[in-house]
C-alpha cells in the first residue's frame, strides 16, 4: 500500500494545471481522544490520496488539525468521508474565500505530539 507521495511538487503542479479543475482550500480541527494516531493517519492517507486531497494534516492523541485542498467536484465525497467518522461528523469546515489551486502540492499526514504548537507543558 502506498502511504507516501510519489510525485514531486513540480509534477503535482503540472497535473493540477492540466486538470483545469477548481480546488477548495479548507481548514478544520477537532479535539478528540485518538487511541492510535498512526493507524488513523494511515486511514486518512489511504482514503484521501485517491480523492486527490492535498495538504498538511496533523494527527495526535488529542485530535486532528488540517489545512488542505480538495477538487471542487470531489467536495461532497470528502465531506461524506468526514461525516462517517463519528467525531468528525458535522465538523466545521472553514473554506477559504480566495482560492489558490496550488495552495498545497502534496498530501502530508503527520503524527505529532500535539495538533497545535501552543508551547504549554501538559504535565502542569
Amino acid at each position: 500500500m502506498q502511504l507516501y507521495n510519489k510525485l514531486s511538487a513540480e509534477e503535482r503542479r503540472e497535473l493540477i494545471r492540466a486538470a483545469g479543475k477548481e480546488r477548495l482550500t479548507i481548514s478544520f480541527y477537532q479535539y478528540h481522544q485518538i487511541g492510535n494516531p498512526q493507524l488513523f493517519r494511515d486511514h486518512l492517507f489511504l482514503h484521501w490520496h485517491p480523492m486527490d486531497v492535498l495538504g498538511r494534516i496533523y494527527v495526535a492523541h488529542e485530535g486532528i488539525n488540517a489545512q488542505l485542498s480538495v477538487p471542487g467536484d470531489r467536495f461532497e465525497e470528502f465531506k461524506l468521508f468526514l461525516d462517517n467518522i463519528s467525531f468528525l461528523e458535522g465538523v466545521r469546515l472553514n473554506i477559504a474565500r480566495e482560492q489558490d489551486n496550488e495552495s498545497f502540492l502534496k498530501l502530508k499526514v503527520k503524527v505529532r505530539n500535539k495538533i497545535v504548537a501552543d508551547g504549554l507543558n501538559d504535565q502542569t
